[in-house]
């Protein structure tokens, strides 16, 4: 009884080790023996990565269209992949690879700034990694940027802080304002005019005793600085329109001669 039950159990145990072998055995045939760790294909080039990846039946796609900047990866060659390589990322015969290629070193030259606002070109230089370092104003006939120091072209390091010369327009000349009461519109605005000072408001008000189109306030006032940039406002009279209601004529008194 005792030997027969012995023997149950080592017969157990056997069958236990086949089926954990066959079991391992298969696993390892269909899974791990279909399935490869990830190469390395970071800073091969494309001919030696083709290699690798014909060689464990594994398809290589390059993304032409993207390129990445690499101190480390030279020109050309592998600077990402979408797989994570090593024994723990596993990758099956016939998948496919995706890589990008190294576009060399960041290099960083100063914008042309020729023509932009202030404003712009610090919007440039930020987008540039680069940082603004002074802007200067001068009067111009050419406005924005006229030049920047690194000029345009440097190359540069990241975070260079570049400054900016703009252009312009010079203020127009200055005047003092002149005494317009009791002038008449017609004849101070062309005087105005041809000095580059403008009417630019023109209001109109009845004024007992004083003739059409006569100026009865001005601003700015008299003896005020005045340019072509300020506008000049004035109260022109008008005289207050009347209605004549002519009678008919009349005819003759009753009991007169006819």
């Amino acid at each position: 009884m005792k030997r027969g039950c012995l023997e149950n159990i080592v017969f157990g145990a056997v069958l236990l080790i086949v089926f954990g072998t066959s079991t391992y055995f298969w696993f390892t045939f269909f899974v791990k023996g279909r399935s490869l760790p990830t190469p390395n294909l970071i800073g091969r080039s494309i001919a030696d990565a083709r290699a690798v990846t014909r060689d464990l039946g594994v398809e290589l796609e390059v993304d032409d269209a993207h390129r990445r900047n690499s101190d480390k990866v030279p020109l050309g060659n592998v600077v990402w992949q979408n797989r994570t390589p090593g024994a723990t990322s596993l990758i099956k015969r016939g998948s496919t690879i995706r890589v990008e290629l190294s576009a060399g070193p960041l290099v960083l030259r100063v914008p042309d700034f020729a023509g932009m606002t202030a404003g712009t070109a610090m919007l440039r230089l930020g987008q540039q990694n680069m940082k603004l370092n002074t802007v200067s104003y001068v009067g111009a006939d050419v406005k924005g940027v006229l030049e920047a120091d690194p000029p345009k072209g440097t190359v540069v390091a990241p975070q260079t802080a570049v400054a900016l010369l703009v252009g312009v327009p010079p203020p127009p000349p200055q005047y003092v304002m002149p005494d317009l009461i009791d002038r008449r519109l017609d004849a101070v605005r062309p005087a105005l005019e041809a000095r580059g000072l403008t009417v630019s408001t023109v209001k109109y008000e009845a004024y007992p005793g004083i003739a059409d189109g006569i100026i009865i306030r001005q601003y700015p006032l008299r003896g005020s600085p005045v340019s072509g940039r300020d506008g000049i406002s004035v109260v022109v009279s008008r005289q207050e329109e009347t209605s004549i209601i002519e009678s008919p004529a009349a005819g003759p008194a009753p009991g007169g001669p006819g």
